[in-house]
C-alpha cells in the first residue's frame, strides 16, 4: 500500500475524532508528505542502464551494456586454465584471485562464461600412472575466486581431468559445484560425462553445452558406472549433439583436440568438427594446443580450433597469447562474435594494447577460412557478423 493511500485512510479516521485530533492528524500527514517529496527521487531522474541478458557487476552495471532482442543470449568462451605447474607458484605468492584481476570485467559482461579447466582442484587422490607427461592439479581455494570473476562453467573433458584418479575427479566436481561453477564433459559415469549442460537465462533462453576429449589416455574415459571424461567418439558425439539440438535452440560444443604446440589444424580436428556441425552444433570451439589456431566457417557454422591459453604460464612467446570470444546468439544461430586478444603475462590474461592486438589479429585473420573478421584499430578487437539466409 502506498504512502498516499495510507494518508487518505488516516485522514478519514481522523475526521471522526475531535477537532484537536483532526488538526493534529492533518499536520502530521503534511509533515510526512513534505519529507517524502524532499527525499524521494524524481520520476525522470537518470538511472544506470541495465544490461539485459548480461550478468550485472557488483557495482550494478555490466561492462558490456546492450539491450538484447527477445530470444537472444550471450556467452563468453575462453581457453585453457590451470592452477598447477608453474601457475601454482604465482598463486602461492599472489593469492588465488591473482589470475582474474584483469579479465573479470570482460567475462562478467556476458550472461554465461565458459573455460577449459586442466587439472582437478583437489587434495585427495593419487597420481594416475596412465598420465604420459605430467600430472596437474590445483588448490581447492582457486574455485571461489574463479566463480567470483564470472566463470559459470568449466569443461572437464581433457587429458588432465583424471590425473589424480576417480577420487580426485569426484572431489573436484564437489569443490566446483560448491563454489557455484557448473561442470560438463566429466562425471561419475559415461552417461553423466556425455550429458549436455543446459544453461538457461532469466527469460528462458537455453544453450546446450557439450564437451568431449580426443587426446586423453583411453583409461580416462568414463564407463557405464565408472567416473571419467567424455571421449570424442564420432558416433557418440553425433547422438549427443543431435539430442541436444532437438531440445534446445542453441548448441555449443567444446573439444579438446589437436597437437600441443602446433598452430596447424589437423585432419582429425576437421573430421570431428564436421561431425559436430552436421549433428546440429551452432558453434564449435577447441583447446589443447596451447596456441591460438585458425577459425573457419564449416557449412556456415563457426569453428574456432583453439582459443589458446587464458590462465597458464608458458615459457614460449607463442604460448603467451589467447583469445576470448564474446558471442551473441539470436534467432536460432550465432549472430555475432567479438574476438578479444589476450596477452598471458606471468600466467594472467591481460588485454593486448590496440596496436599489438591489431597486428596479432591481422596475422590470425589470414589463416581463417570462409570468414573475414572486421578488425578495429581503435579497440584492438575483431568482429564476425553472420547473416544467414532465411
Amino acid at each position: 500500500m502506498s504512502r498516499l493511500t495510507q494518508g487518505r485512510m488516516k485522514k478519514r479516521r481522523m475526521r471522526r475524532q475531535t477537532v484537536f485530533l483532526t488538526a493534529f492528524g492533518v499536520l502530521l500527514t503534511l509533515t510526512v508528505a513534505a519529507v517524502f517529496l524532499i527525499t524521494a527521487p524524481r520520476e525522470n531522474a537518470a538511472e544506470p542502464p541495465r544490461a539485459v541478458g548480461h550478468r550485472e557487476e557488483e557495482s550494478g552495471t555490466s561492462s558490456s551494456e546492450m539491450t538484447l532482442p527477445s530470444g537472444s543470449v550471450t556467452m563468453a568462451l575462453a581457453g585453457d586454465v590451470t592452477f598447477g605447474l608453474d601457475m601454482a607458484d604465482f598463486i602461492r605468492v599472489n593469492g588465488p584471485e591473482y589470475p582474474w584481476s584483469e579479465i573479470s570485467s570482460l567475462i562478467r559482461g556476458y550472461r554465461f562464461a565458459v573455460v577449459n579447466l586442466e587439472g582437478p582442484l583437489c587434495r585427495e587422490g593419487t597420481t594416475n600412472p596412465d598420465q604420459p607427461s605430467y600430472p596437474i592439479r590445483g588448490e581447492v581455494a582457486c574455485a571461489g575466486p574463479m566463480a567470483a570473476a564470472g566463470v559459470d562453467v568449466v569443461c572437464l573433458a581433457n587429458d588432465h581431468a583424471m590425473d589424480y584418479g576417480s577420487q580426485g575427479l569426484e572431489e573436484a566436481l564437489n569443490v566446483l559445484r560448491n563454489a557455484g561453477i557448473s561442470c560438463v564433459g566429466a562425471g561419475s559415469s559415461r552417461e553423466a560425462a556425455q550429458r549436455p549442460l543446459v544453461l538457461e537465462d532469466e527469460s528462458g533462453v537455453r544453450i546446450a553445452l557439450l564437451s568431449f576429449c580426443d587426446v586423453a589416455p583411453p583409461s580416462y574415459a568414463a564407463e557405464d558406472s565408472d567416473p571419467g571424461i567424455a571421449r570424442a567418439d564420432p558416433e557418440t558425439m553425433d547422438k549427443a549433439i543431435r539430442g541436444a539440438s532437438e531440445e534446445n535452440p542453441y548448441v555449443v560444443v567444446f573439444l579438446h583436440w589437436g597437437e600441443i604446440g602446433s598452430a596447424d589444424v589437423t585432419t582429425r580436428q576437421r573430421e570431428l568438427a564436421s561431425v559436430c556441425v552436421r549433428a546440429g552444433a551452432d558453434l564449435v570451439v577447441g583447446c589443447h594446443p596451447h596456441l591460438v589456431q585458425p577459425m573457419e566457417l564449416l557449412e556456415g557454422v563457426p569453428v574456432f580450433y583453439s582459443l589458446g591459453n587464458l590462465v597458464y604460464f608458458s615459457r614460449k612467446e607463442e604460448g603467451r597469447r589467447g583469445i576470448v570470444l564474446g558471442c551473441l546468439f539470436r534467432e536460432g544461430r550465432v549472430a555475432e562474435i567479438q574476438v578479444f586478444p589476450q596477452a598471458v603475462e606471468n600466467g594472467r590474461p591481460v588485454a593486448m594494447d590496440a596496436s599489438r592486438a591489431v597486428g596479432f589479429l591481422q596475422e590470425w585473420a589470414q589463416t581463417c577460412r570462409g570468414a573475414r573478421p572486421e578488425i578495429s584499430a581503435l579497440t584492438g578487437t575483431a568482429s564476425l557478423l553472420f547473416n544467414y539466409s532465411p
